[in-house]
């Protein structure tokens, strides 16, 4: 090659790199897109987002700042590993990497493109969910598949990612997609097993608790109606779920087969066990019940909202294993009426104890239930981490276990 090329050439090669390095600065000085996926840190020092975008930020909760990691990432793999400094991301060439915050990269392999994956803090257990919620174990060689059992309900259909959530200590893990069955009784495992390839409609895409070791079923977990999220306690001792038809159930994993209700916010607890042809007000029982809180402003009708909202869009726990927020569904309302509040719950009470308000100043992203893993929780440092409906921003809010407030400690831009 005659050297004025080659010099052409090297001068092209390093104004691209000029420009690559340009857009990060750019991204990092400016407006990103909104989150799409997030984790925080065990310790709460820092959260992982992957936004709209493609931009991947590494936000310092400490000293209040951020830094863009990549322009290139998939936006559903942000995932910080239990107990450490270590995070999960794939870029858009379906590489994902097992990176530390200051930059070393641990291990990188080809993967699928994941919609959501999870990671133990031994790296030896890796789950991650294709586009048809189908969910497989480890990489490479070594991947097989765990849940791989029909191809509807998916997310193609339902624009919803199969949520699956981790317990290190209890040896367990929860996915939770969507599920039409209601009340109707489990499947039998034996009989309809959760690798299935040629089966059309899947029997696992609702809420199903699963063993880390064995990586089998523990128990079918019915009862929740259409997009659901759930989640599993850090010690393993309760999953908790919420759906977009109001439900909110909870099992204790010693008793999966024993199924019990979150009180509605607003009737109380429905008692399903009453004999038939009694008033409609018999079957609830409202003696616990607090006062859901309403908005300051008259709507345009002049109504006045409540403003708890009872679907849900993502659970959290908040306290250790003991306390947890059921946070819902709601929209932004330019007549100044909206306000956002989560539901704290203790574990095994099926009580509302609290509402906690989230402010509408940013307003967070809570407007849509393909998002809800933008929305996650360091449970030990009683922090929960947003993002924002309409921009690229973080918000940590920290939970005061004594008084049951709930506070905005930063927002991150």
């Amino acid at each position: 090659m005659h050297r004025s090329n080659k010099k052409i050439m090297g001068i092209g090669i390093f104004v691209l790199i000029l420009m690559a390095w340009g857009i990060l600065a750019w991204k990092s000085l400016y407006e990103l897109e909104p989150v799409i996926s997030l984790s925080i840190s065990s310790d709460g020092h820092y959260v992982i987002s992957a936004h709209e975008d493609g931009a991947l930020v590494l936000w310092n909760v400490e000293h209040k700042k951020r830094e863009v990691l990549s322009n290139d990432a998939n936006i559903y793999s942000a995932y910080f590993i239990e107990e450490s400094d270590v995070f999960l991301w794939q870029d858009q060439n379906d590489v994902v990497y097992i990176q530390r915050v200051d930059g070393e990269v641990i291990e990188q392999f080809e993967h699928f493109t994941t919609y959501g994956h999870v990671m133990d803090s031994t790296f030896s257990d890796y789950l991650a969910s294709d586009e048809r919620w189908n969910i497989f174990h480890g990489h490479g060689n070594a991947m097989q598949p765990v849940m791989q059992d029909g191809t509807s309900p998916s997310f193609v259909g339902s624009g919803k990612i199969l949520k699956i959530t981790l317990s290190e200590e209890g040896r367990k893990f929860v996915s939770a997609g969507s599920d039409n069955r209601g009340g109707a009784p489990s499947v039998d495992m034996e009989e309809v097993p959760p690798v299935s390839p040629d089966r059309r409609f899947s029997s696992y895409s609702g809420l199903t608790l699963w063993d880390l070791d064995t990586l089998s079923p523990i128990a079918l977990l019915p009862g929740n109606s259409y997009k659901l999220d759930a989640t599993i306690s850090p010690d393993g001792q309760w999953v908790i779920s919420g759906d977009e038809n109001t439900i909110g159930l909870f099992w204790n994993t010693d008793e999966p087969q024993e199924r019990h209700r979150m009180a509605s916010y607003y009737h109380g607890l429905y008692d399903d066990t009453l004999p038939e042809g009694l008033d409609e007000d018999d079957y609830w029982d409202e003696s616990q019940l607090i006062s859901v809180p309403k908005s300051s402003n008259s709507d345009q009708w002049g109504n006045i909202r409540a403003l708890a909202t009872p679907t849900t869009i993502s659970l959290a726990f908040i306290n250790g294993s003991e306390e947890f927020l059921r946070i819902g569904y709601s929209q932004y309302r330019k007549d100044g009426t909206s306000e956002t509040y989560a539901a704290l719950f203790e574990v095994g009470n099926p009580w509302p104890q609290a509402y906690l308000d989230l402010g509408t100043g940013p307003f967070p992203s809570v407007n849509n239930y393909s998002r809800n893993l933008s929305i996650d929780s360091a449970p030990n440092a009683n922090l929960l981490v947003t993002g924002h409906a309409f921009d690229g921003g973080i918000t940590v809010y920290r939970y005061d276990p004594e008084e049951r407030t709930l506070t905005r400690e930063w927002v991150g831009r």
